[in-house]
């Protein structure tokens, strides 16, 4: 799964077949996925054993269309991914309440300029790519980085260096 957490995949493909009323097959998900990230093909092999942990959970069912599969969200699943969103939506919102906290704290400006910067960058990043962007902060989160050795930490902090060297490619197109 190159790295992607089996949750965000999960969460993934309730999302992508909520957006398909008329259904959707397992091939097709993981050309979406494809599609969306510019990158990343889920394999067979992590797609289809989700999916039936998905219809076994009762989130997903299938039909049978040309001796394909093709899924779609069962009310539980709409009512799981409905709840995804609000946990989400919560999450913003103590956000917003942390940066109002640090305005009264340091001053009004400090919680416009915080603001603002969240705005910037939200609108900044492509719809396909935040998902991605997310994992990344995620997985640098995850580091353990009281264990690490100095050398461990100068090789990660030189893989960053290089992904932004890389990055910065597309930036400075003319």
């Amino acid at each position: 799964m190159h790295g992607m957490k089996r949750g965000f995949l999960r969460f993934y493909l309730l999302k992508l077949i909520g957006k398909a009323p008329e259904g959707i097959s397992g091939y097709a998900l993981m050309k979406q996925i494809e599609a969306e990230t510019g990158f990343w093909r889920p394999s067979p092999g992590s797609i289809y054993p989700l999916l039936a942990a998905l219809e076994e959970a009762g989130l997903v069912e299938h039909r049978l269309e040309a001796d394909k599969k093709v899924y779609s969200l069962t009310d539980k699943g709409r009512d799981g991914l409905a709840r995804a969103q609000a946990a989400k939506d919560e999450a913003l919102e103590g956000v917003r309440r942390s940066i109002r906290v640090l305005g009264e704290l340091f001053g009004k400006e400090m919680e416009t300029e915080l603001s603002a910067h969240l705005d910037r960058i939200h609108r900044r990043v492509p719809p396909a790519m935040r998902g991605t962007m997310h994992e990344l902060w995620r997985t640098i989160g995850e580091i353990p980085v009281r264990d690490l050795s100095a050398e461990e930490l100068k090789e990660i902090d030189g893989i960053l260096a290089r992904t932004i060297k890389e990055l910065r490619r597309y930036g400075k197109r003319d």
